[in-house]
């Protein structure tokens, strides 16, 4: 039986499902001071007890130079949430970042307020924005089951080697000796009679935590999620990077996502692991040649959920499958005409896939976009969003990242979302066929071959 034709509550109490909501902010939001403010408010009337998920996406950016952080509250509670902190304060180049937050929990039958609220962090208050088209999604009683792992506190420094030829190590693309720590665990087991979809969404803050003797610490902090302990393949889980470095921040926002199917009876234990990118020789032919990544990092306030056995789920990548690869880039913009490079300015599809809404679904989907962005550092001041289309439409949060001038090779990642729900602003999805697309887009007035990997773009559950 599918699980819409599943009874999934003693006697016939009306669904909560459809209260379910998502909303964008209309006007960037200016945050002063450190006490939380109301970004997007959701209000809830639960009749019985039921299950709720909470993603937010956006992107904010400094007006002084404090830390910022956003955060999920379930009636004011906010030990449920990721909290993404991102710290221009230690950027000599502060620009725009993208920001994830994931929150769930069980409420209680009665009236519910769920928010996302934005602070400065108390180590370095000023005032930072929200900025338009961040948005907020409220999935009630989810058709997909629901595995949670949290972090509320932080890892030890994460400080691996992945080149010291001399000691016999070096880490290519590809190799599955690459080091890793393990972080958050759910554990997957497929009962039903059907093969299933595993959507994982990762997201926390990641932060230099140590003098490693190599770069002072700083470097491309490397976020995944492997299977079974194993590295992944570009089909299964996206990357998120960013580079922990005075050029960037010490301490910014990271999120990510996977996907894995589960034939019946099928167990899979998914971790969310910390590395680091691997510059060795197979990168001898670049302009940094092969070395060791020096950074020393952390992540910290994170949560891992993984959403299985719904009715509509599935995922789509973005170019070919490679196993555990880092730099599978295409290029995405230019503004000097680089053969097979889009002119900047463009709307590139990064990935499609067409859903089936079965005969009796209610169109209430949460769709989750996902990629990272490099460009050079004779590039000039960039800016790139992450958007979704569904059939043609332009929904959702955006994500948006910047990249400043001479520091363009400072990865970063950027996600967007959006919850096809009934309300004024936005509808469930029919009964029936329907395309949705993950583009990019870059702007600047001088972009060589700014890029993105290929890798897993788009997920879908509900």
């Amino acid at each position: 039986m599918s699980s819409t034709e599943v009874i999934r509550a003693d006697g016939f109490e009306p669904c909560a499902r459809d209260q379910s909501q998502f909303s964008v902010l209309e006007s960037d939001q200016i945050i002063d001071g450190t006490e939380f403010q109301p970004v997007l408010v959701h209000t809830i009337d639960l009749q019985s007890p039921a299950r709720v998920l909470a993603i937010a996406d956006g992107r904010y950016f400094p007006i002084d130079a404090p830390a910022g952080t956003v955060r999920i509250r379930f009636d004011g509670d906010d030990s449920y949430s990721s909290i993404p902190v991102t710290d221009w304060g230690s950027s000599q180049r502060p620009v725009m970042h993208a920001f994830n937050v994931l929150a769930s929990t069980e409420l209680a039958a009665g009236q519910h307020t769920v928010d996302l609220v934005a602070s400065a962090h108390p180590s370095r208050p000023g005032r930072f924005a929200v900025g338009a088209n961040s948005g907020l999604s409220l999935l009630v009683q989810p058709l997909s089951n629901l595995s949670i792992a949290s972090l509320p506190g932080e890892t030890a420094a994460i400080n691996l080697t992945t080149y010291d030829p001399t000691n016999g190590i070096d880490v290519n693309e590809g190799d599955l000796d690459r080091p890793f720590v393990p972080i958050l665990n759910n554990l997957i087991s497929n009962q039903s009679g059907r093969s299933i979809w595993a959507i994982s969404l990762a997201s926390g803050r990641g932060f230099n935590a140590c003098n490693s003797g190599i770069d002072d610490g700083f470097g491309d902090a490397l976020l995944g999620i492997f299977s079974g302990g194993l590295c992944q393949s570009t089909h299964n889980a996206a990357w998120s990077v960013n580079d922990l470095d005075p050029d960037a921040e010490l301490q910014a926002a990271m999120m990510l996502h996977s996907a894995h199917s589960l034939v019946s009876g099928e167990q899979r234990n998914l971790t969310l692991i910390g590395s680091e990118l691997a510059f060795g020789s197979d990168q001898a032919g670049s302009p940094s040649g092969a070395h060791e990544n020096g950074v020393c990092w952390g992540l910290g306030s994170a949560r891992m959920i993984t959403a299985h056995a719904g009715s509509v789920a599935g995922a789509a990548p973005f170019g070919p499958e490679q196993l555990c690869s880092t730099y599978t880039w295409r290029c995405v913009a230019t503004t000097i005409g680089q053969p097979g490079c889009p002119p900047a300015g463009t709307n590139v599809t990064l990935t499609s896939a067409q859903i089936v809404i079965p005969t009796g679904h209610d169109g209430i989907v949460q769709f989750n976009a996902r990629t990272r962005i490099q460009a050079d550092n004779a590039d000039g001041f960039a800016t790139f969003i992450l958007g979704l289309r569904i059939d043609g439409v332009e929904v959702g949060a955006h994500g948006v990242q910047q990249l400043a001038v001479g520091a363009g090779q400072a990865s970063r990642t950027l996600s967007a979302s959006y919850l096809s729900a009934p309300g004024s602003a936005t509808s469930a999805l029919g009964t029936g066929l329907h395309t949705v697309e993950v583009y990019l887009r870059a702007e600047g007035t001088l972009l060589n071959f700014p890029s993105a990997p290929q890798d897993l773009a788009l997920t879908w559950f509900d």
